[in-house]
């Protein structure tokens, strides 16, 4: 099996699994209400804010909250994990990508996420998710692994070293032509620009019209055009992280590259006293 068949399942080999009482299904969209008006059948719902975010303290959710969540989901070491969502998988990415920080093995990413997945003329149903009745003792104990994460100390050498960071925004929120995307006024920070030395590479340069991810081939050579080097460590980071964590797949669980993730991001660093931006192309 490739390394991208690993952690990639398209919809037809996801259909064929959904009787598999091994299979969590887990969607995680931008706007958890359209979960209600239509889900893959035995889905559960995660809400990125409520479940992957810490409710006080600006942070992912820390180890005995995934631990309750996973209960909940009914995730065991026997399980396989598969996420979906919307917007071409943003938040279904933080979430394998916070799953892998914690430690989860079997993970994959239905590619293309629900827009693929109704494009290929799939159903949906409204009907509650699969219940998996599962001994807390038999929920993986959640462990915070250190090389997928960046953090804003982490950002700061490496761009002081020059060091591949990735900007996946716009490119109008790179060249700090507007604080944020039109919609996401809320998530934006206080000054606006990119982190001294950073690429600028859109996430969505990575994904062909339909959502789903380009083959390998084609994925290399869009790094490549854009100034990435895979042999090089790389440190992605967009606005708040959840972005981001969808070219940290391609990068990290698609490719192989070695590639963290800044989810404090653009957030953190422009609101933050003192820190360097850079303004233009």
């Amino acid at each position: 099996m490739s390394r991208r068949e690993r952690v990639l399942i398209d919809g037809a080999g996801l259909q064929a699994r959904l009787d598999d009482p091994r299979l969590v299904l887990v969607e995680v969209d931008e706007r958890p209400a359209i979960y209600r008006e239509g889900h893959i059948a035995g889905a559960h719902c995660v809400d990125p804010r409520r479940d992957l975010q810490d409710p006080l303290v600006r942070d992912i959710a820390g180890p005995a909250a995934i631990a309750k969540l996973w209960h909940r989901l009914g995730i065991t070491r026997e399980s396989s994990v598969v996420l979906y969502g919307d917007k071409s998988n943003w938040w279904a990415c933080f979430g394998f990508w916070l799953f892998r920080v914690y430690g989860l093995r079997r993970l994959r990413l239905l590619d293309g996420g629900r827009q693929a997945w109704l494009a290929d003329g799939r159903a949906f149903d409204r009907d509650g998710p699969r219940r998996h009745s599962v001994a807390l003792t038999d929920v993986p104990r959640p462990r915070r692994r250190a090389d997928l994460r960046a953090d804003r100390a982490a950002v700061a050498a490496a761009a002081q070293a020059g060091q591949q960071l990735i900007d996946v925004r716009t490119a109008a929120e790179f060249r700090g032509e507007v604080l944020s995307e039109p919609g996401y006024g809320h998530e934006a920070a206080q000054r606006a620009g990119h982190i001294p030395s950073a690429i600028s590479l859109p996430w969505e340069r990575l994904v062909g019209a339909d959502g789903r991810i380009l083959r390998d081939a084609a994925l290399r050579e869009r790094l490549a055009a854009g100034g990435v080097k895979l042999e090089l460590p790389s440190i992605t980071y967009c606005r708040i992280g959840e972005r981001s964590a969808h070219t940290w797949f391609v990068l990290h669980e698609v490719l192989g590259a070695p590639a963290r993730n800044y989810d404090g991001s653009w957030a953190e660093w422009g609101s933050m006293i003192g820190m360097p931006i850079a303004v233009g192309d």
